[in-house]
């Protein structure tokens, strides 16, 4: 992620269970956004694993701001 330069957003679901925020790729994701001025990253709530089935209307809403 460092060699990045393009601007990301990271969009994460406050319910996964296979990464979890509290999981060491979550911790890092996490973390991100502190270090890096062009990562973004958006918790969604009571969205699992994959966001875009969860609930798409949400992050098409992230995703065209």
């Amino acid at each position: 992620m460092p060699s990045i330069s393009i601007p990301v957003l990271v969009l994460w679901g406050d319910k996964d269970p296979f990464t979890p925020l509290d999981g060491p790729v979550g911790k890092y994701f996490s973390s991100l956004p502190s270090k890096l001025s062009n990562v973004k990253l958006i918790v969604l709530e009571g969205v699992g694993h994959c966001p875009h089935d969860d609930k798409p209307e949400l992050v098409h809403e992230k995703l065209l701001s």
